[in-house]
């Protein structure tokens, strides 16, 4: 029996010059449909003359219609050629069809030499497309009549895929027949296209919901640029996925495709690396130098390879850009490693994620270069994992692992920095409250002086401090100004020992000079500040102690006081006093080196005369505070503003305190 059938295959090639053309019949049963698998006419080259049903192509080869021109004698072959047979539609059906099988790259199909459809760009000016799915074409009513239909197909295989796809039909079921039947089909098939691209569709939709899940967390920590950098990563890596995806389904200049790929995925792996930058702080040495020069070079040389009209050797551009991308894979998985062996808890769990990764992609990689050049055509370019229900490659099983791990990384990240915020925070409201003893808001009555105070701290906590002492059994007031070097919490925190000093100190002494040198021994070796103690007498008589700090201004003129160390800088410091007498009227006004200091966008300070012009005209401390902020705040902002009050204001003012006590 099989002898007999060789026989008859060999008698019907034998005879192939007696024949015009493969003649596939429809059957008017119930299946009618019939394949279109078996032989058909095929000659390469170009010739309009090819598609007229009255052309004699008996003297064609027959090639089979299962497989490619370049099995059946036409290796390598690229360029234009016509495939051709005939079809036999029964009697009644009007509405037939024909349902080719999946050609490269591009054709056009004529029945009975009038063009019934178009797949891509033909010559003159041809244009390289690709799709996945098979593509149904109607066939020209016959009014209810039996009648023979000459099929001819035009076929343009793009030079440039000559080294990885052969020209034809790369498999067979191709079908005429009724068209409602041929529909079916092509629903089934279509159907089937769309769930063997479930993997790539599936992985692009967990990368976009990642993206968008990262993105969000951005906006809440726009400081941390790892959620921004992470976020774009995915979301170019998802719009490779279903551009990818896409490209199975519709009809897309290949060139085009690749190039928008290839650019895709080039962009996510520059992001990739600010990510991790970002994520681990590693070293920026060489390799990582490398690493970004091959990634930036990619992305600019990706469009000019493909723009530049060297389609033709489009396997070229893979092997420049897997070349180019090989410094970035081996700077990620060493500085991973690295970071995980100097303890980083992140980098630890990136390790297995990240060389999984790197291996599939390298393995792919490695195998699609070694195919392109001839060396080997057993191994897969991607590894398929299953193939049912739908298939899944090791590409994708570690982009998801990968995925899944930075997810879980970034989750416990913000849980951890949200932990250190809420606990800074407390430590932050408990400062604020210890900050009420180093700035008072209601200074203690003070006959005869009246004192104002202005407080603008640069941040929630500040250095500043100063204490109005109610007045002694004398009369006199005593008044502490300071400032302590450094800002935030650490100053916050000195300051408060600062007047937890002073209101130890005024239980032994009242002298301000007295007072200055038991502070400076209690802040050597803690830290620095500057300060001044100034004690008021009932008559007016003022003793002033300078610890570094800024002399106070007097009616608007600077107090002429001995420069001095500040507080802490050496033990055992003789600091120097000013004697000076308020009369009635006299504005005594202190303040911290913040005034001094505030700095415009230019770089100019507020300086002195800025202060001494302000008093001249008569500003008070409220306008002096308010000016140096809005001028360029740096430091905190303290001012003190002393009056000394008239003989019947004084007398008014302690006959008040008194009726006050008695009630």
């Amino acid at each position: 029996m099989k002898k007999a059938s060789l026989l008859l295959v060999l008698v019907a090639m034998g005879s192939c010059g007696l024949l015009r053309a493969q003649s596939f019949e429809v059957k008017n049963d119930n299946l009618r449909v019939t394949s279109l698998n078996g032989f058909w006419r095929f000659h390469p080259g170009d010739n309009p003359a090819w598609a007229d049903p009255k052309f004699n192509d008996s003297g064609w080869p027959l090639l089979r219609s299962d497989k490619d021109w370049s099995t059946q004698g036409y290796p390598g072959y690229a360029g234009t050629g016509w495939y051709r047979f005939e079809v036999t539609v029964p009697a009644g059906m009007n509405a037939a069809a024909i349902y080719l099988p999946r050609i490269m790259t591009c054709y056009q199909v004529f029945a009975d030499g009038r063009l019934i459809g178009t797949y891509g760009k033909m010559p003159p000016n041809p244009e390289p497309y690709a799709g996945g799915r098979y593509h149904l074409y109607e066939l020209p009513a016959g009014n209810g009549r039996a009648r023979t239909v000459s099929i001819a197909v035009r076929v343009w295989h793009w030079p440039g895929w000559v080294r990885f796809f052969n020209g034809g039909p790369s498999r067979g079921d191709g079908l005429v027949g009724d068209r409602s039947e041929i529909d079916r089909r092509e629903a089934l098939e279509s159907a089937s296209l769309h769930w063997s691209l479930t993997s790539y569709q599936t992985l692009a939709l967990l990368q976009t919901l990642a993206g968008l899940g990262t993105l969000a967390l951005f906006v809440l920590r726009r400081k941390e640029r790892e959620y921004l950098w992470f976020s774009l990563t995915m979301m170019l890596s998802a719009a490779f996925g279903f551009v990818n995806a896409a490209g199975y389904e519709h009809v897309w200049n290949v060139a085009q495709r690749d190039m928008v790929l290839d650019v895709l995925q080039v962009s996510a792996g520059l992001a990739l690396i600010a990510f991790y930058a970002a994520l681990l702080q590693p070293r920026r040495g060489k390799r990582y130098q490398l690493a970004v020069a091959c990634s930036a070079v990619s992305v600019l040389l990706t469009p000019i390879l493909y723009l530049s009209g060297a389609l033709v050797s489009i396997w070229i551009v893979n092997i420049i850009w897997a070349i180019l991308w090989l410094p970035f894979h081996v700077w990620v998985v060493s500085m991973v490693v690295e970071r995980a062996r100097r303890h980083s808890h992140d980098a630890g769990l990136l390790v297995a994620p990240v060389v999984l990764s790197t291996s599939a992609n390298l393995f792919a990689s490695g195998a699609w270069i070694t195919y392109t050049l001839g060396w080997q055509h057993r191994i897969m370019l991607r590894v398929a994992l299953t193939e049912t229900p739908f298939p899944i490659n090791l590409v994708q099983v570690t982009d998801a692992l990968f995925l899944l791990a930075v997810i879980a990384i970034l989750i416990l990240r913000f849980s951890r920095t949200r932990s250190l915020e809420e606990r800074l925070k407390s430590e932050v409201q408990a400062a604020r409250q210890v900050q009420q003893y180093l700035i008072p808001e209601h200074l203690p009555a003070t006959p005869g002086l009246n004192i104002d105070s202005e407080y603008r701290p640069a941040r929630e906590v500040g250095g500043d401090f100063f204490q109005v002492l109610p007045p002694e059994v004398d009369g006199s007031v005593l008044i502490v100004l300071g400032d302590v070097a450094g800002k935030g919490m650490e100053a916050g925190m000195l300051a408060s020992l600062m007047v937890g000093a002073i209101h130890t100190a005024v239980a032994f002494t009242g002298d301000p000079k007295r007072l200055v040198g038991m502070l400076n021994e209690r802040m050597c070796g803690r830290g620095q500040a500057t300060c001044l103690a100034l004690r008021i007498e009932r008559d007016g008589r003022a003793i002033l102690a300078n610890a570094g700090h800024l002399p106070p201004y007097l009616n608007g003129k600077e107090l002429p006081m001995e420069g001095a160390l500040p507080l802490g800088t050496i033990h055992g410091i003789d600091f120097p006093v000013l004697r000076f007498k308020l009369c009635e009227g006299d504005i005594l006004m202190l303040m911290t080196d913040g005034v001094v200091e505030a700095q415009n966008a230019e770089g100019r300070l507020f300086g002195f005369e800025r202060i001494g012009a302000m008093l001249q005209q008569g500003m008070g401390g409220g306008a002096v505070a308010t000016a140096a902020q809005e001028f360029g705040q740096e430091d905190d902002i303290t001012v003190l503003t002393v009056v000394r009050a008239g003989a019947e204001i004084a007398e008014l003012a302690e006959l008040g305190e008194l009726a006050g006590l008695r009630s």
